[in-house]
């Protein structure tokens, strides 16, 4: 707005009005002339209207292109066409900052649009729903997994499966659920997770469902294909030399047969270290097959209440024995102050023996360090409501090409090795619905493999 030109025109007007009140009182108390006392005091109302008109067309102006804004209409041009200078330079400002607002709708308009092209190519489903659970978004992904064309509110997801209706309003932020539905007479594996955002005052769940059947299948696959691997790898290792043996043993009883005569004490012998040979790999082949017996048959765990202090002394004390004559050092980390695990204790002292036996079996004689801390959800540096057990060695670390491996049932890189201790710690840590990972450090030779606990594991 022209401020100095609008100032400007109100003094001018002020003067005149002066002006004319001076002349009004010289021809009264002076001159005393009415025709004149007339004219001059139309010319000061005249003055007057026109300042008033001035003043109130500019604030309505003003007052319009502000209703304007509040209701989104940027369409209005103003026009300083018979209504003088002074307004010229304020339309033009309207006029820019009208265009502003225009090219700034443009904008966002855009970029909802390409959202919106975005949000409807994915292939994972998406729901956006408000407190009185009307949905705002919903997918073209998430339409076609529901076999529905239009979803109002939450109740339409409701009348197609309560189940997933139910999780849904029930799902945690930042909480993945798996989660198996069915819908119209089809099973469906879902992987669903939320977050909440406010736009305009309003508070939205924005929901993710993912239909991971295909994913699950997929995986499921590439393990029994390893495993497959495994088994057979191990298998024709035992049964390989067992054939071989016996059909060379084989071989000498039929030629004793055929020529009558009894086997010299060199052909004995042979067929003695044979059969020897025979027995020792077939007991290997049955304890194989027992090591993968017990692996298919790990118990689901009874949790309870264990005081933790105690707890980790106990598995300190079972294993510190096995370092005797080792000069492995063994170092142990708890929290100061009392903590409760929720676990099966008997299986995940299992878990955590085994760890430890793999972490001795790591490290050299002399030179080895071995840690176990336990650390509390409000001292973990991640915001996060599990404990966290970390078993840490010196021993060179996994090499690369075997980390994949490592918790593949019977894979193995020792001699005297089943190949089952870290499948079944994996089992037992999954069945108190946690999680374990390792990581190497190539640089300073360690690896530290971690379990995470949930607090508190219902059972």
């Amino acid at each position: 707005m022209n401020s100095k030109h609008f100032q400007f025109q109100i003094i001018i007007r002020l003067l005149l009005i002066t002006v004319g009140l001076g002349f009004l009182l010289f021809y009264i108390f002076e001159d005393r002339n009415y025709i004149r006392l007339f004219f001059i005091v139309i010319f000061i109302l005249s003055v007057l209207i026109e300042l008033f008109y001035y003043i109130n067309r500019t604030n309505k102006d003003t007052k319009n292109f502000l209703e304007a804004i509040l209701h989104n209409d940027f369409t209005l041009k103003y026009s300083a066409d018979k209504k003088g200078k002074s307004f010229k330079k304020l339309y033009d400002s309207f006029n820019q900052v009208n265009q502003k607002f225009i090219e700034a709708s443009q904008r966002e308009a855009n970029e909802y649009q390409y959202l919106s092209v975005l949000v409807q190519q994915l292939e994972i489903g998406v729901l956006s729903y408000d407190d009185k659970e009307r949905i705002h978004l919903a997918n073209k992904a998430l339409k076609q997994l529901l076999a529905k064309d239009e979803l109002i509110t939450l109740n339409s997801i409701k009348t197609i499966s309560s189940t997933l209706y139910n999780s849904i309003l029930q799902l945690k932020v930042g909480q993945n659920e798996l989660l198996k539905v069915t819908i119209n007479g089809k099973e469906f594996q879902l992987s669903i997770k939320a977050s909440i955002f406010k736009l305009r005052e309003t508070k939205y769940t924005l929901v993710s469902i993912h239909d991971i059947h295909t994913e699950l299948d997929n995986n499921e696959m590439l393990a029994w294909q390893k495993l497959i691997r495994v088994l057979t790898h191990e298998i024709m290792n035992s049964v390989a030399p067992i054939t071989s043996l016996s059909t060379t043993l084989n071989h000498f009883v039929n030629q004793s047969r055929v020529s009558g005569q009894d086997l010299t004490e060199a052909q004995l012998q042979s067929l003695h270290e044979g059969l020897d040979a025979i027995q020792h790999r077939s007991g290997g082949l049955m304890a194989f097959t027992e090591a993968y017996r017990s692996l298919t048959r790990v118990p689901l765990p009874q949790i309870k209440p264990v005081e933790g202090q105690l707890y980790f002394q106990r598995v300190a004390s079972l294993f510190k024995p096995t370092l005797a004559q080792s000069n492995i050092q063994f170092h142990m980390e708890l929290p100061k102050e009392a903590f409760t695990l929720h676990i099966d204790p008997d299986l995940m002292e299992q878990a955590l023996i085994n760890l430890l036996k793999n972490a001795k079996e790591a490290v050299e004689a002399n030179t080895g360090i071995i840690r176990l801390v336990v650390k509390q959800p409000s001292l973990l540096e991640e915001k996060s409501s599990s404990f966290q057990i970390s078993i840490m060695d010196n021993g060179g670390g996994i090499p690369q090409e075997i980390q994949e491996n490592i918790f593949i049932p019977f894979y193995t890189t020792k001699s005297n090795g089943s190949g089952v201790g870290l499948s079944l710690v994996k089992q037992i840590v999954q069945a108190h619905k946690g999680e374990i990972s390792f990581s190497v450090d190539g640089s300073k030779g360690t690896t530290e493999f971690k379990i995470k606990l949930a607090v508190k594991v219902l059972s």
